[in-house]
């Protein structure tokens, strides 16, 4: 999107994600600070001064709670729904409960990787189908239990308040969760 968009030409820009060097080997030898891939700030043509920081990146999962229940941050929905990470919503290193959560909260988006799947004669998961990883899986108790959550999730706009007082906050029952993959 930054390489293809000229609003971002000739301007600075900082992208700001959520990293940790806690999470696998890979992302710990990211640095916190660093030129962006799209970062074109050298060159001739073009030019994009694009940043990359990852603030969070020498803490502990729970130090960024700790971080977020201080500041009265209100987790990102799909931690409140059980999920142990926000990636794409079929990630392959998804969790077979990861996938039957997906699959009870976005049946038509699930049957249409896994349509993928039958077109284009391979999975998404090296050893099985992603019905066959998410029949192994049982979907997340907190989704289950709240469907006006599952409808903001699926929802293209944010309209509840992005901070609450820190006694009124809660650790999402994702936290500490199956972050599954190797970032």
């Amino acid at each position: 999107m930054i390489c293809n968009s000229p609003r971002f030409l000739g301007k600075r820009t900082l992208v700001v994600t959520g990293e940790r060097a806690e999470e696998s080997p890979a992302r710990a030898r990211y640095l916190t600070f660093e030129p962006h891939r799209t970062d074109t700030r050298g060159g001739t043509r073009r030019r994009r001064h694009v940043d990359h920081w990852r603030p969070i990146h020498g803490l502990e999962e729970r130090q960024v709670w700790d971080l977020l229940r201080r500041h009265g941050v209100v987790p990102h929905v799909a931690y409140q729904l059980g999920f142990g990470r926000v990636s794409c919503m079929h990630c392959i290193f998804a969790s077979p409960d990861q996938l039957a959560t997906v699959r009870w909260m976005a049946p038509e988006r699930f049957e249409m990787i896994a349509e993928y799947e039958r077109r284009f004669g391979c999975t998404v998961k090296r050893d099985a189908s992603i019905h066959a990883v998410a029949n192994r899986g049982r979907p997340y108790p907190a989704a289950l239990a709240r469907p006006d959550l599952v409808q903001l999730a699926m929802s293209e706009h944010w309209s509840p308040a992005i901070r609450t007082s820190p006694e009124r906050w809660r650790l999402p029952a994702g936290a500490f969760g199956d972050a599954a993959g190797p970032g």
